[in-house]
């Protein structure tokens, strides 16, 4: 069992040290949401102009709900793409977290109940990622991202 725990643990270490890129880059998939959300919206004044031309063809009327519809799909696309390194972030935390919780000293015992609580309390705000409408996207993801960043050097700290 322990042999099975200090080998997850030595295979995370490798893994999370071998990049010097940062891996839990969720801004950079909140970014690409905001722009899918900018191209919905040009899409959606497109075919406002179209409904609105009296000489417009039904073709061309077509394409514009088409592009709207197809802006929608890769809005909901990279919504998904967030969602799924939000919960890959998660994922690590936990991994962490567990590292900690075996430590049997009562600084890290204290640790590890505080920080499983943020843990948590995070899960929860990004659970309704999909609700957030475009207006306050920015704000949502922006209080994420620090929420996420100030929790694993928190997580860090603990684990030194």
């Amino acid at each position: 069992m322990r042999t099975i725990l200090w080998a997850t643990i030595f295979a995370t270490a490798l893994s999370t040290g071998a990049c010097k890129k940062k891996q839990d880059d969720t801004g950079a998939a909140a970014s690409e949401v905001k722009k899918t959300q900018e191209g919905v919206n040009e899409q959606a004044k497109d075919l406002d102009k179209t409904l609105g031309d009296k000489k417009a063809t039904s073709n061309e009327l077509n394409k514009a709900e088409g592009d709207l519809a197809a802006a929608k799909t890769d809005l909901n696309a990279a919504r998904d793409k967030y969602s799924i390194t939000v919960n890959d972030r998660l994922a690590k935390l936990d991994i962490k977290l567990k590292e900690l919780a075996v430590k049997t000293d009562a600084k890290a015992t204290a640790a590890a109940t505080a920080l499983s609580s943020r843990r948590t309390e995070l899960a929860t705000k990004v659970s309704g990622i999909k609700d957030h409408a475009a207006a306050d996207w920015d704000a949502f993801t922006k209080d994420v991202d620090t929420s996420f960043d100030k929790l694993e050097s928190d997580l860090n700290d603990a684990l030194k």
